[in-house]
């Protein structure tokens, strides 16, 4: 299987092995406001919404591990959405790994793994999502419109590779 190796982490492609953290990532209270309610609370549940997720050829999930633990930590993703003309980044982590430089090093190995095909980088966030505003200014991405979704103020960036 292919991966992505940095000084603390492995980033590997998201599995049907994954089902157990991804379940206890979705239901975090900070992936629950930023990200979203994905309305999964149980294993069968999860395995639909990763099953969902792995027959999507527009979203891509990346499991984010330490290499001194080998265990899940949080995602990367890589999203085509329709109301963007790239693809844009995500990232999400269990809260205690949160503010441990983890989402900048993993964001980064992905950014330059996908530097091969992608020169145009785009992310979103909500306005209020001032932990992600700071790790997208910290990779250089820049601010260019702010939108409303679903009710909410978003901000839009992007990173020309």
């Amino acid at each position: 299987m292919q991966s992505i190796e940095t000084n603390r982490l492995l980033l590997r492609p998201i599995g049907l092995d994954d089902i157990d953290f991804m379940l206890k990532l979705i239901n975090c209270p900070g992936f629950i406001r930023f990200i979203g309610d994905r309305k999964v609370r149980t294993l069968d549940q999860a395995n639909s919404y990763l099953q969902n997720m792995l027959s999507n050829p527009y979203i891509t999930y990346w499991v984010v591990e330490t290499k001194d633990k080998q265990e899940p930590i949080g995602v990367v993703t890589w999203v085509k959405r329709d109301f963007l003309p790239s693809p844009d980044i995500g990232f999400a982590l269990l809260p205690e790994y949160e503010g441990k430089g983890y989402a900048f090093e993993a964001s980064k190995a992905w950014l330059a793994y996908q530097q091969k095909t992608h020169k145009t980088v785009l992310a979103i966030c909500q306005a209020n999502n001032l932990a992600s505003i700071k790790l997208l200014q910290k990779l250089n991405f820049m601010q260019e419109a702010v939108f409303e979704k679903e009710g909410k103020a978003m901000h839009r960036y992007y990173l020309n590779q």
